[in-house]
C-alpha cells in the first residue's frame, strides 16, 4: 500500500475512543494522520492521546495553523481522504448544514474527493428522521457511509448505532485509495 495522509476529524461521544484505535491502525500501516477534533471531543480523548500515536499535534480549535502558515482546515483539502470519525449526530449535522464552527467541522467542509463517515450513537439518535435526513444529504453530496451497526451500545442494551471496528475503517478506507 502507497503511503497516503488521511485527515481524521473526531467528534464527541462514547466512541472517540475508537477514533484514537483508528488513528494508530492507519500509522502502523504507514499512513500519515492528521487529526481535528471538535472541542466536545477533547472531554473523551485528549489531544495527547492523538499526538503519541500519529506523531502530530491535532488541530482542537478553528484557528489552528500548521508550522508553514497554512490553516490546519485548508490542509485537510490536501489528504488523500478524509473519515468522519464517530460521526455523531451533532457532527453530522453540522456539516450537513455546511457549518464550521469548530477545527473538525472546517476540516470537513474542506474534505478531498474522499470523505467516509462512520455514524455513532443512540438507536433512538439514529432513527430520528432529522439525524436521518442529514446522513441522507451527505450521502448526496458523495460522501460515503460506514455503518452503524447493532451491537452493544454505551447505554448498556444491543440496538443499532454503534460504530464500526477501526479495523473495518482501515479495509474500507484502502480499498477507496486502491
Amino acid at each position: 500500500m502507497t503511503r497516503r495522509t488521511i485527515q481524521l476529524c473526531v467528534g464527541a461521544g462514547a466512541a472517540t475512543f475508537k477514533a484514537v484505535a483508528l488513528a494508530s491502525l492507519l500509522r502502523k500501516r504507514g499512513h500519515t494522520v492528521r487529526v481535528a477534533m471538535s472541542r466536545a471531543a477533547t472531554a473523551f480523548v485528549g489531544p495527547l492521546s492523538f499526538e503519541a500515536v500519529t506523531g502530530m499535534r491535532p488541530a482542537v480549535d478553528s484557528t489552528a495553523v500548521e508550522a508553514d502558515g497554512t490553516a490546519s482546515h485548508l490542509a485537510a483539502g490536501a489528504a488523500d481522504a478524509l473519515v468522519l470519525v464517530p460521526a455523531t449526530a451533532d457532527l453530522i449535522g453540522r456539516v450537513a448544514a455546511g457549518l464550521g464552527d469548530d477545527a473538525a467541522s472546517l476540516a470537513a467542509l474542506c474534505a478531498p474527493e474522499r470523505r467516509l463517515f462512520c455514524p455513532a450513537m443512540n438507536d433512538r439518535m439514529w432513527l430520528n428522521p432529522l439525524v436521518q435526513a442529514n446522513v441522507a444529504r451527505l450521502e448526496q453530496h458523495g460522501w460515503l457511509r460506514l455503518g452503524p451497526v447493532e451491537g452493544m451500545l454505551a447505554e448498556g442494551y444491543e440496538a443499532v448505532g454503534r460504530m464500526v471496528e477501526p479495523e473495518d475503517v482501515v479495509a474500507r478506507l484502502e480499498e477507496l485509495l486502491g
